[in-house]
């Protein structure tokens, strides 16, 4: 049975990746443990939602994309159904970048394929925005995830992913410790949870065990 996770409007979403692509993998809760699996990318408006918090759209560009994909469901819920493969995808591909399946790369390839060409810059609210080329405008949330994935992959850096060392939890960061020491996704979470299981352990009476 699936934990009822969240919406991203009430509980934003923990940005502990390092990367954006390792974020949107995180998007799914309890990763490693099946029955506990939490989806938070319920609907086409929980996935508006997260590119919102990620800095992906602004707030004028979550309500534009949300209306969208009230006027064409069909449509959203096929981008949604895309971005749930794309996302099972790179969980693969860049957790074992050596592994990586030719079905995992093609999901990634089709998507990089249709992305949209970046053809200059233009002052934004906040810094600068690239001008593109025309495509959905509901696979908005998805071209700044495989660009990211991409980039990840040929620099290399994939190699530093790591995933936490609970293994129910299961979710990944970009490790950028000197060592590659990092175990957990975040020591305020699945750290302190691990440190007070272990403290009750040491602590517990040989009668209780």
């Amino acid at each position: 049975m699936q934990t009822q996770a969240p919406s991203y409007a009430l509980r934003p979403p923990k940005r502990i990746g390092g990367s954006l692509s390792l974020d949107f993998v995180n998007t799914e809760m309890w990763r490693g443990d099946v029955p506990q699996r939490g989806e938070r990318l319920t609907g086409y408006g929980e996935l508006a939602l997260w590119a919102g918090h990620l800095g992906i759209l602004d707030r004028a560009g979550v309500r534009r994309l949300v209306q969208e994909a009230e006027q064409r469901p069909e449509a959203a819920a096929a981008v949604l159904a895309t971005a749930l493969r794309l996302r099972a995808a790179l969980g693969r591909i860049l957790t074992a970048p050596d592994s990586a399946s030719g079905d995992d790369l093609a999901v990634l390839n089709a998507l990089l394929a249709r992305a949209p060409t970046r053809t200059g810059l233009v002052p934004a609210r906040t810094g600068f925005a690239w001008t593109m080329s025309e495509t959905d405008p509901l696979e908005q949330p998805l071209w700044p995830v495989v660009w990211d994935a991409a980039e990840l992959l040929v620099s290399g850096r994939a190699e530093r992913v790591g995933s936490c060392s609970d293994p129910d939890c299961a979710w990944v960061f970009l490790d950028t410790s000197r060592n590659r020491s990092r175990r957990w996704c975040s020591m305020a979470d699945c750290g302190n949870r691990h440190k007070a299981r272990r403290h009750y352990e040491r602590t517990r009476s040989p009668a209780a065990s």
